[in-house]
């Protein structure tokens, strides 16, 4: 069969190379990204309109080969498991007819001293459009008439089912597997597949714990409906963008049919020198007068340390603060009824990575524990919280009341449009949910942007609402991700932050919210809203009502609970 030059060329010079520095004795390490690669024979010109459809896959340009040829190929790597398999879809466009070659490989990640780490991929079910490949489910065994390389093509395990029939593909970076096939000028090619992680010989995961009768899930049907006051106890001393809470906004809420409210709290910016960082009286009386009026407006609560700077970017010098806050908040709160659950930090960025954060949050919880051994603690993985961050996150084996926390804003150039904080990426305003829009959407030519969000654009005006990058599946697969872990592991997880910027066209946000709302309640995962009453609020301070088609879409009604005493 023939195979293009360049993509066999490159393929085998990279693994003959890191073989030889290897010599069989590379570093494994688990993967959490698969790649395939695309490369055309020199007649076909370019590949063009590259783009994905499914699986959150990222697609570029071949940037190691020669320039000249960097336009017939595109890199795409979409996010694994180990613990299932997970799809991915892209599309792009040959600008002529002839021959392309398609290789499965896995991740590069420099190991060091001329190494790379093993990351072994399983591929199944692979099927193209607009080109015939055959044996994309890889029965026919390697060295057939459509795959070759180095890697292997194995019958399924128990443990391991096939996708497809009874075999897959396993390859790794220096093992890949490539086949071509012809394509014809114009026709767009669409490549759908399904891959998973290789768990690695000795990797030792965090405990699974079986059913759903922990304390943790117990608290967590405590924590279904909530709403953050945001822009409240954490902005910092002097600064004068705080939003001022009071007992009212607590009975409002629960009136609006809230079970719980999650208190953002700038604890770090209240404390006398260390090391016993004394957390100052008058700011326990701010964040007591809150906590108690929604306690006694049966609202669960959550109280976190937010927005703790000096902390992500020095988690090893501000550990000794960090517990020391804890340890005298556990010891604030140790006689509050079991609604109070206390969460251990705020969106975790920077150098506070998931990997430095999962030793400090153990010692955390040890340190709440000597004092509250009940208490439910929330705890979130790192790069804010973010949901693909959730298979780095290790919780202590020997504890069964945490909660985990993660956070969406996904699509963001929707809920972040025109956020002046957010970056110069966020200037296009105008977008709505789901897309595409009746309209065409045409950026002000004069707005500096990346090239990137002017093709999220494109993509937004011109995709059906299924692959659209502004509809409902993107809400849908973020919440599939959390579900999947949760389940997997018997760990509860809540959707600490969701939301969307309050000048957004209102039937787009509240078509957002009702998203979300229904794609979390389906997946049993808890939510709280950001935020109340601020720039993304649920409540209309000026004309004493929700904002507009907020209620319903995340209430199902258009009238506030019954009982309500307005």
């Amino acid at each position: 069969m023939r195979i293009a030059s360049l993509a066999l060329a490159v393929l085998a010079g990279l693994a003959a190379t890191d073989e030889a520095r290897a010599q069989g004795r590379e570093p494994v390490k688990l993967a959490e990204s698969a790649r395939f690669d695309i490369t055309a024979e020199a007649g076909v010109e370019a590949l063009v309109q590259g783009r994905s459809l499914t699986g959150g896959a990222t697609i570029g340009r071949m940037n190691w080969v020669p320039e000249a040829d960097q336009m017939r190929s595109y890199t795409i790597s979409f996010p694994v498991s180990y613990r299932g398999w997970r799809t991915a879809a892209v599309q792009f466009t040959p600008e002529r007819s002839g021959r392309i070659s398609l290789a499965l490989m896995g991740p590069w990640e420099s190991a060091g001293e001329g190494k790379i780490y093993r990351q072994e991929i399983l591929w199944d079910d692979l099927r193209v459009e607009g080109g015939a490949l055959a044996d994309g489910g890889f029965e026919a065994g390697t060295g057939g008439p459509s795959w070759q390389g180095q890697g292997v093509v194995q019958a399924q395990t128990h443990e391991i089912p096939a996708v497809e029939g009874t075999h897959y593909a396993r390859t790794w970076h220096n093992q890949p597997l490539s086949a071509s096939f012809q394509v014809t000028a114009g026709r767009p090619v669409t490549i759908r597949l399904a891959a998973r992680a290789v768990r690695p010989q000795g990797f030792v995961e965090m405990k699974r714990i079986a059913g759903h009768a922990t304390a943790a899930h117990r608290a967590a049907r405590r924590f279904l409906r909530g709403a953050n006051l945001g822009n409240g106890l954490e902005v910092p001393p002097g600064q004068n963008w705080a939003v001022a809470y009071t007992p009212d906004d607590l009975r409002i809420m629960r009136e609006e049919g809230f079970d719980h409210v999650r208190i953002p709290a700038g604890w770090h910016h209240y404390t006398g020198p260390g090391p016993e960082y004394r957390i100052k009286p008058e700011f326990y009386a701010r964040a007591d007068e809150l906590v108690n009026a929604a306690l006694k407006n049966n609202l669960g609560v959550i109280v976190n340390i937010h927005h703790f700077d000096d902390f992500t970017t020095d988690p090893k010098g501000q550990t000794p603060k960090f517990l020391a806050i804890w340890k005298q908040l556990a010891e604030h709160y140790a006689r509050a009824p079991e609604g109070l659950a206390l969460e251990l930090l705020n969106e975790p960025k920077d150098a506070a990575t998931t990997k430095v954060m999962n030793p400090i949050y153990s010692e955390a919880i040890r340190t709440i524990r000597a004092v509250d051994p009940g208490r439910t603690i929330f705890v979130g993985p790192g790069k804010w919280n973010g949901i693909d961050e959730l298979n780095r996150l290790r919780l202590p084996d020997d504890d069964e009341n945490l909660i985990v926390t993660v956070h969406s804003y996904d699509p963001f150039q929707f809920t972040h449009q025109g956020a002046t904080w957010a970056g110069p990426d966020t200037k296009i305003t105008g977008i709505l949910f789901p897309g595409p829009p009746r309209t065409r959407l045409v950026p002000d030519p004069n707005l500096k942007v990346n090239r990137w969000v002017l093709d999220w654009v494109e993509r937004y005006n011109t995709e059906p609402t299924a692959e659209n990058p502004c509809a409902p599946h993107v809400v849908q697969a973020a919440i599939a991700k959390a579900r999947e872990w949760s389940d997997y592991y018997g760990r509860p997880v809540h959707l600490g932050e969701f939301g969307c910027l309050a000048t957004v066209d209102p039937t787009s946000r509240a078509a957002y919210y009702r998203t979300f709302r229904e794609a979390a309640e389906k997946a049993g995962i808890g939510w709280a809203i950001w935020d109340w009453r601020a720039g993304f609020r649920y409540w209309g301070e000026k004309t004493g009502q929700p904002e507009p088609g907020m209620r319903e879409a995340l209430f199902g009604h258009t009238r506030p609970a019954p009982g309500a005493s307005r």
